[in-house]
């Protein structure tokens, strides 16, 4: 037969469990929802954060934005060499003589999507407008290199990155403009006659496009024989 227990002895237990549980509540605190381990926090506390750019203030982390070197600029061939270490004044004259039989071909032909990759912007809408008024005079030019007899580089300079080359042409050249009919024009025509010209080139040294691009012609006149 077991020991029977007042209800009082009950009820005094029952008060002192129930104190007992507020006492560690008020002193341990509640837990709800997820919590992390001491583990876990420890670990976050020693994580750096990096904020977002858009709340980064002035005196805080900035964003780093990588400089574009100081374009070079001086006067010469020695100035162009110093931007472009590859640049030779023999590879560039035997461009340049090849440049200038094709600008005149494509002129005389109309060929504008050739004189568009050999030309300047500015230089482009002239030669694009002296076509034009050809094509509505009806016109055609025929145009032929007989001989390119000299090719020299008078001139070179740098401007902010920019890089410019003077060259002075003496060529033999027979044009011949003919009438909507198909007739000579016999007063515009020249049968093998030396022409100087001088042409300026053009090239951007900070990009990658290693091409020159003709900017700007004059003509010294025909040359006595």
């Amino acid at each position: 037969m077991g020991i029977a227990v007042p209800f009082v002895d009950i009820l005094i237990f029952a008060i002192i469990a129930i104190f007992l549980g507020l006492r560690l509540r008020n002193i341990l605190g509640s837990r709800d929802g997820y919590e992390q381990s001491p583990e876990e926090m420890g670990q976050r506390q020693a994580m750096p954060q990096t904020p977002d750019n858009d709340d980064v203030s002035d005196e805080g982390m900035k964003k780093v934005v990588p400089i574009r070197p100081a374009a070079l600029s001086g006067s010469g061939i020695s100035a162009i060499k110093k931007a472009d270490p590859s640049f030779q004044e023999d590879q560039f004259m035997q461009g340049a003589a090849s440049a200038f039989a094709m600008v005149l071909t494509a002129f005389a032909e109309g060929d504008l999507s050739q004189l568009r990759r050999l030309l300047g912007y500015d230089l482009f809408n002239e030669f694009s407008d002296a076509i034009r008024e050809r094509n509505a005079e009806n016109e055609s030019l025929s145009l032929v290199i007989d001989e390119i007899e000299d090719v020299q580089i008078l001139d070179g300079e740098m401007a902010d990155g920019i890089a410019s080359v003077t060259v002075r042409f003496v060529s033999k050249q027979t044009r011949r403009l003919f009438d909507g009919d198909g007739n000579e024009i016999v007063d515009d025509a020249s049968l093998n006659e030396a022409v100087i010209d001088v042409w300026t080139f053009e090239r951007d040294t900070q990009i990658a496009d290693p091409n020159w691009k003709l900017v700007e012609t004059s003509s010294e006149g025909a040359e006595d024989a």
